[in-house]
């Protein structure tokens, strides 16, 4: 019994004497008052859409960005931009979105309803606070992510865009560019009828085509033009002015095979072959002559090429160009408080270097200081696009903007492709817009 009582007491003693050694080990290798222990490093996953030459700048501001910044890493992934609209939709389902990504305005407004963006930080950002921001930006150009007086991204670039044209092709065809650029759609048709070679049915060079699927870019505007619009002018009800849009329509149908056979959804991207001799005339942002010097650059030193303004019809109401579509970076909501504030960290670095953006890339960074710089005035037909930009009604980014330039491209192609007429393709798709909204 007296044994057992002795085990017991010696036991008790060794296990006193290792948890004082222990708190002994504590006291010594504490961290000074304030010191944090090595933080668990972060990971930032980008997604953005594809373009090679903003790849290469983005990359090495990334390297950069990580090399001054040790304890984050950066997954950058690119997608196609339509399908980024989709993409990020599925993943926020899916609970498996990006950390950040850029988004155009037309795809914003279901995710700021939804609550899946991030207020700006305005410090991590390092902008200061809100006026700091608004400050450095074009006015106007937060009004896709403002919701309750709460800015939720920074601008990657303002865009629209101007009718490119290709003088040696004009001229081959007995053309004066200079003189007989296309002012109205109706001298559009006129000049590409004389433009165009076919092979049959098909088309080898078009004189002209449009940005299909980007419905809302550029031909919300041509109805604007003639005086509708998306939703009406008291905000009471969708597809605005029958007259406006089935005139609109009326024109899709008659440029497109089943009438003058001048372009069609079908063919290859006007601006992807501008440079090749295959397409007189295309639609573009100032990028596009950065991707020209780059992919052609004989073609982009010759004096073969020039910009002019969007068309309007010669019955239009309103003098109107492309409208004018921000890219912003955004946030998710749902990432770690760690991870958001190296998001905006790395979105402020990637801000703080827009003339790189402008420069190397021909993107219209909408900072003040840039647009009113001579980097931007010297880049060729810069103020084209900047004049067009003045006068331009901006892109549609109200509730169910991305859905509703899918059933506008539905309405576009349904006369274009399947002999529909323009009037019940006017009421079809005032009745699927109007669901929308009622659903909602």
């Amino acid at each position: 019994m007296i044994r057992g009582v002795r085990n017991f007491l010696i036991t008790l003693a060794i296990v006193a004497l290792l948890a004082l050694a222990a708190v002994c080990v504590r006291i010594m290798f504490k961290p000074e008052d304030g010191a944090a222990g090595p933080a668990e490093p972060i990971v930032i996953e980008y997604w953005t859409h594809v373009d090679a030459q903003r790849s290469k700048l983005e990359e090495r501001l990334i390297e950069e960005f990580m090399r001054d910044n040790p304890g984050i890493t950066v997954h950058r992934s690119e997608y196609t931009a339509v399908e980024m609209l989709n993409v990020v939709n599925t993943a926020f389902d899916a609970s498996q979105a990006p950390d950040f990504f850029n988004f155009p305005a037309e795809g914003i407004a279901e995710l700021l309803y939804s609550g899946r963006l991030e207020p700006v930080d305005y410090q991590a950002s390092g902008f200061g606070n809100k006026e700091g921001l608004l400050d450095t930006y074009l006015d106007g150009v937060f009004s896709a992510v403002t919701m309750d007086d709460k800015i939720y991204g920074i601008p990657l670039e303002l865009t629209n865009w101007c009718l490119y044209i290709n003088r040696n092709l004009f001229e081959q065809a007995g053309l004066d560019p200079d003189n007989d650029y296309p002012k109205t759609w109706e001298e559009m048709v006129a000049v590409c009828q004389k433009l165009v070679k076919r092979d049959g049915a098909v088309l080898e060079r078009r004189g002209f085509d449009f940005r299909y699927p980007y419905y809302l870019v550029f031909f919300v505007p041509m109805v604007e033009q003639l005086g509708g619009s998306v939703i009406s002018p008291d905000g009471k009800s969708y597809i605005y002015n029958d007259e406006a849009w089935e005139k609109a329509l009326s024109f899709m149908a008659s440029w497109g095979p089943l009438d003058l056979n001048l372009g069609s959804p079908t063919y290859i991207n006007a601006r992807t072959i501008f440079n090749q001799e295959k397409i007189a005339m295309c639609l573009s942002g100032l990028y596009q002559e950065s991707r020209m010097e780059t992919d052609n650059p004989s073609f982009y030193n010759s004096e073969e090429w020039m910009v002019v303004p969007f068309p309007t019809f010669s019955s239009s109401v309103e003098k109107l160009g492309t409208a004018p579509y921000p890219h912003f970076f955004l946030v998710n909501s749902s990432s770690s408080d760690r991870v958001k504030t190296a998001c905006w960290k790395l979105i402020g670095y990637f801000a703080s270097h827009g003339e790189d953006y402008l420069r190397e890339i021909n993107l219209i960074v909408p900072r003040k200081d840039l647009i009113d710089s001579p980097l931007f005035s010297n880049i060729p037909y810069s103020s084209v696009f900047l004049e067009q930009m003045s006068y331009s009604h901006p892109v549609y980014s109200g509730r169910h903007a991305a859905q509703i330039q899918n059933l506008i491209g539905e309405a576009v192609e349904s006369v274009m492709l399947s002999g529909e007429s323009p009037e019940k393709a006017v009421i079809s798709l005032r009745a699927s817009v109007q669901e929308l909204f009622y659903e909602n």
